[in-house]
């Protein structure tokens, strides 16, 4: 084995335990020096990330997102994490507004680090207690992450996340009991703890989300949530996003992604026979995210449904 492929050996070990990142230090102490790095810079080999670190796998996708967070991280010490967005994301939740690219982080009052092209630096102060470790990346626990977006996002995406941390077990019902002290004293603390009681944990998309929200913004009853309806012949039952069972009135969210392949709509028609057989009075409506742009498209069909005036 030449020197070189021994140094490159060495980088990526050390590369392996956080997601392909190297700093220009751990550079040093494999053994590498400036030419190796122009040489695989030049040769797109290795790509450069935040200031003073490099992901050294090459890769058509491009770097992840735990990637490009490691990368920053690892450029500015133990004190920064991932936050707001980015901590959101990188834990998997979902309801956000589109990624836009920029990282968030999470720094003490007096760090060095400054915001720049790609990475916004939040000051704020993170106590042990609201700071995590996922797989080897520092961030925000899921109680703070939440606080903090409840503070910058519309009432929509808020609730959205709420949900969603809610649904997959990342928050609890006294989790939620735990964030206005976090937002106490900061700007849109007022707004943000009146959307805390609207949060649901059995709504499971960020489209039903919006959909029920639209719905109780437009005076209707509070829909009834993963409404489940028996089949006893099939051996089985079926789940309506929302319903309001009295009324024999459903709504199917439907997400583009789910809903879109010919095997989803077969079995969308199929469920649907099905329910019309079961419940012949029921009247089912569905709706997309296009429709939660404009709520009369929503609310018109279904006062009539539940014959409202």
């Amino acid at each position: 084995m030449t020197a070189s492929s021994e140094v490159l050996r060495r980088v990526h070990a050390t590369a392996a335990q956080q997601d392909w990142v190297v700093t220009i230090p751990q550079l040093k102490s494999a053994g590498a020096d400036r030419n190796t790095v122009r040489r695989m810079l030049r040769s797109g080999q290795w790509v450069p990330l935040a200031r003073g670190s490099y992901w050294v796998v090459r890769d058509d996708r491009g770097p992840s997102l735990r990637t490009r967070v490691r990368g920053a991280l690892l450029a500015c010490g133990p004190q920064v994490v991932a936050a707001g967005p980015t901590a959101a994301r990188l834990l998997g939740i979902q309801g956000l507004p589109k990624d836009d690219g920029t990282l968030h982080l999470a720094a003490p009052p007096g760090h060095e680090i400054r915001s720049r092209p790609g990475i916004r630096v939040h000051r704020t102060t993170i106590s042990p207690t609201t700071r995590m470790t996922l797989r080897g990346i520092p961030l925000t626990t899921p109680v703070r992450t939440c606080a903090d977006l409840l503070l910058h996002l519309p009432r929509m995406e808020a609730v959205s996340v709420l949900d969603s941390a809610l649904h997959q077990g990342l928050l609890t019902d006294l989790d939620l009991l735990a964030i206005p002290p976090l937002l106490s004293g900061r700007p849109g603390a007022p707004r943000a703890r009146t959307w805390l009681p609207l949060a649901n944990a059995q709504a499971e998309s960020p489209l039903e989300t919006r959909v029920r929200l639209i719905c109780l913004d437009g005076g209707l009853p509070p829909p009834v949530l993963q409404w489940r309806i028996l089949d006893p012949i099939q051996g089985c039952s079926y789940r309506i996003d929302l319903a309001w069972p009295t009324h024999l009135v459903g709504i199917e969210a439907d997400g583009k992604a789910p809903h879109s392949t010919p095997r989803a709509l077969y079995q969308d028609r199929s469920r649907q026979n099905r329910l019309s057989t079961l419940l012949p009075a029921l009247t089912l409506l569905r709706f997309t995210w296009p429709d939660t742009y404009h709520p009369p498209s929503i609310l018109i069909p279904l006062r009539q449904a539940l014959r409202l005036p």
